[in-house]
């Protein structure tokens, strides 16, 4: 009788857990060591307000090990009804049944007949940039692709001064920024990946910012936030370790890709062109480059330009004289 007993409350045991797992099957990520609310929102495409909300979180500090809700799992009921709803009408551009909003990115299902043409013009998108936010290196598409929002942005949007007026810090000597550049060039040939932030796969901003880590200036992580910190400069005052900025997506209207100008005319970058991708030298007078060239920063000064500041102020007549 104990026997039978304790069989039974074993199996309602499993069959609690079991009935708990299939209501709770969201999509989870354990936060590690070096983990930022960012950097997660980044990796799994998903806005950090919308992580927020998922986890009641007021503030983006996070804790190790701490679980937090990445997606939550679509109803049974919700799936069968997109399942069995009717396709959308010829004139409709965008199939909603296949496509789903997320924060900067459209979730889209592709159906027999699309290819990477296809589904650019249909959300009037570059399909260069459908190649960068899904890694696609193939002719096979993946089950679900991510196609970056269209985001309108107003003429007379200031982007947010992230250098909150600091002055500049000046280069030890100038040999110092010919070792950024040979530290730069140490990274050539690694790989590029959207969102990436390791020699195993980086993008452009994080490059920058990595490479700039390194000599004692922190940098945001985006090439927007990039572009407003330090001095704006013109083209034709760059020197070597100014921060070159280009608008690479034909519907936004601010800085989408950054590199570092080494001198001679080039620039390095980690590239995102699918036939060279990853950190490449690249000239800003080649056809696509001085095209879409949007303007150029300084992160840290000349030492020539301390020893005149320097100089200038000593020369400065004594208000007791």
């Amino acid at each position: 009788m104990k026997r039978t007993v304790f069989t039974f409350v074993i199996c309602c045991f499993f069959t609690f857990i079991s009935v708990n797992l299939a209501l709770s099957s969201n999509v989870t990520y354990k936060v590690k060591s070096g983990d930022t609310l960012q950097k997660i929102s980044k990796k799994f495409h998903v806005p950090v307000e919308k992580l927020k909300n998922l986890n009641g979180l007021s503030s983006t500090k996070l804790k190790k090990g701490q679980t937090l809700v990445i997606k939550k799992d679509v109803p049974a009921r919700k799936e069968r009804e997109t399942a069995s709803a009717p396709p959308a009408g010829k004139d409709s551009p965008v199939d909603l049944t296949a496509a789903e909003n997320d924060g900067e990115f459209i979730e889209y299902r592709p159906k027999k007949g699309d290819t990477l043409a296809k589904i650019a013009s249909k959300f009037n998108v570059d399909k260069e940039d459908l190649l960068e936010s899904n890694n696609i290196t193939g002719r096979r598409l993946p089950k679900v692709i991510l196609v970056p929002k269209i985001i309108a942005v107003d003429d007379s949007e200031d982007i947010v001064d992230l250098s909150c007026g600091k002055p500049l810090k000046p280069w030890r000597n100038n040999d110092e920024k010919y070792m950024l550049v040979k530290v730069a060039k140490g990274f050539m040939g690694a790989p590029y990946k959207y969102g990436g932030e390791t020699v195993r796969g980086l993008d452009c901003s994080a490059f920058v910012k990595k490479i700039y880590d390194i000599f004692d200036v922190q940098l945001p992580r985006s090439a927007r936030e990039q572009f407003s910190v330090g001095h704006k400069i013109a083209k034709d005052q760059l020197t070597v370790g100014d921060l070159v900025f280009f608008k690479t997506k034909r519907y936004i209207k601010y800085p989408t890709h950054v590199g570092i100008y080494i001198g001679d005319g080039n620039f390095i970058h980690a590239s995102s062109n699918r036939n060279r991708l990853g950190v490449k030298v690249d000239a800003l007078s080649s056809d696509f480059f001085s095209r879409t060239f949007m303007g150029a920063t300084r992160v840290k000064k000349s030492p020539d330009d301390t020893a005149e500041t320097s100089k200038n102020s000593q020369n400065q007549p004594s208000n007791n004289s």
